[in-house]
This record gives structure tokens, C-alpha cells and sequence, in this order.
């Protein structure tokens, strides 16, 4: 896991030396904070966090795409990708660095957030126990589009390519989780059908969490479908590495 650690600094470090993540997390906190606050914080509202939690799914689709494409599709871009293949490392190494890096820079992100609770508890009471628990599926719920995101950036050197492909690829995973969507779908399939595409969209999870049911089926969730697509990225540059 050393090598992990190793490319896991080298990515984190270049995060907070790259304008665009500053950029990115600037807009990203903006955005989710004008829009919760114009709502959470007027007269004779009651103080919650349901708004911002409630659009942090939308903004993380149009957001994350942008944070994502560039991976390894800039690392193919610049040729550097082809210097990482040659080291002796684990693509699986390299995967998890990675994965690890953005992530954490995502939580960075959250926490610039926690002033809204803040501020909120103290012009109100405010339960935190479902706000702690929404924070972590939060960080679990973006994890996994930062996999998805990580898969096509692999499959393709144009980071816009990359970027438009995940775009999509989330919106679907959301809206396969949006229960009015699920409604429409009653109707034009199977119900066993139904409960698989269901399934397989982290959004459920993420609300299943949010409202501060701590259920391990929930996490496993998130394990697996972030091993999934990691697993699937690591396929891919093993490919890469064999063809040389």
C-alpha cells in the first residue's frame, strides 16, 4: 500500500496547487450554500439542512464530471500515463491513489460547508445526528461518481469526451434513484425489473442514510459499486500496460 500513499500525496498535493480544483471547489461550496441559505436562513423558517442535501446530488452531477475528466485523460494527454506504466507499481496501486486523493479532497470541500449547521444552530435547534449522517453519505454518495468519473476518464485521452460521457452516465444512475422517475417507470416494466435499475442508483442509498438510518446494506452498497468501477478502471490501464 506504499505505492498507494505515494501516488495518493502526489495527486492530493496537486489538487491544492491547481487553480481549476480551486476554482471547482469555489463553485461547487458557492453554489450549494446561496441556494440553501436563500431558503434556510429566512424569517420563521425551520432550521434544516434538508435543502442543501437535497441539491447536493444535482450539483455534484454537474460538477464532479469536471473534477473527474481529467485523471487520466490528462495523464494520457501529457504522456505521462505511459511513465506510470513503466514504474513497478500495481495498476491497482494506482487506481486507489487516485480514488483516495479525489476523495479526499471532496471532504476538504464538505467541510468547507459546516458553517451552514453552524449557523443554523444557533439561530435554531438543529438535530444532528440525520446532519452528521447526511455529511457521510454525502462523501459516499460523491465517491461513487468519482468512480464512474474515473472509469471514462480512463477510457479516452479528450477530457471533454471523458467529462460528457460521465455527465450523462451520472444523471442516469440519479434518476434511476428519483422516485417520481420510479413511478413513471411502474407502468412501462416489471417490477422485479424495476427494483434492479432501482438498485442500482446511489442516490437511493444516499437518501436511505440522509434521513440517519444506519444500515450496513447501505455502506456494502457503496463498497461495491465503487469497487466495481474501480475494478473496471484498473482493467483498462492493465490493457493499456499490456499493449504497452
Amino acid at each position: 500500500m506504499r505505492e498507494s500513499l505515494v501516488i495518493f500525496r502526489r495527486e492530493l498535493k496537486g489538487y491544492f496547487y491547481s487553480p481549476i480544483a480551486y476554482v471547482f471547489g469555489v463553485l461547487m461550496t458557492g453554489v450549494l450554500l446561496f441556494l440553501s441559505v436563500s431558503t434556510s436562513l429566512v424569517q420563521g423558517a425551520q432550521a434544516s439542512m434538508q435543502t442543501f442535501f437535497g441539491l447536493l446530488p444535482i450539483v455534484c452531477i454537474v460538477f464532479l464530471p469536471g473534477l473527474t475528466m481529467r485523471l487520466w485523460a490528462e495523464e494520457r494527454k501529457m504522456g505521462t500515463l505511459e511513465l506510470l506504466m513503466t514504474f513497478p507499481v500495481r495498476i491497482s496501486h494506482l487506481v486507489l491513489g487516485k480514488f483516495g486523493a479525489s476523495v479526499a479532497f471532496l471532504a476538504f470541500v464538505l467541510l468547507m460547508t459546516l458553517g451552514l449547521p453552524l449557523t443554523l444552530g444557533v439561530y435554531g435547534r438543529i438535530d444532528w445526528s440525520p446532519v452528521l449522517a447526511s455529511y457521510a453519505a454525502s462523501l459516499m454518495f460523491a465517491g461513487s461518481f468519482v468512480a464512474v468519473g474515473m472509469f471514462w476518464s480512463s477510457m479516452t485521452r479528450d477530457q471533454i469526451v471523458a467529462m460528457l460521457l460521465s455527465l450523462v452516465s451520472l444523471f442516469l444512475l440519479y434518476l434511476l434513484g428519483y422516485p417520481i422517475i420510479i413511478e413513471l417507470l411502474t407502468g412501462w416494466m416489471p417490477a422485479w425489473m424495476i427494483d434492479v435499475l432501482n438498485g442500482i442508483s446511489p442516490y437511493k442509498y444516499f437518501e436511505s442514510i440522509g434521513r440517519g438510518v444506519l444500515d450496513t446494506r447501505d455502506f456494502v452498497y457503496f463498497a461495491c459499486f465503487c469497487g466495481f468501477f474501480l475494478y473496471a478502471n484498473a482493467l483498462v490501464l492493465q490493457s493499456r500496460r499490456e499493449k504497452g
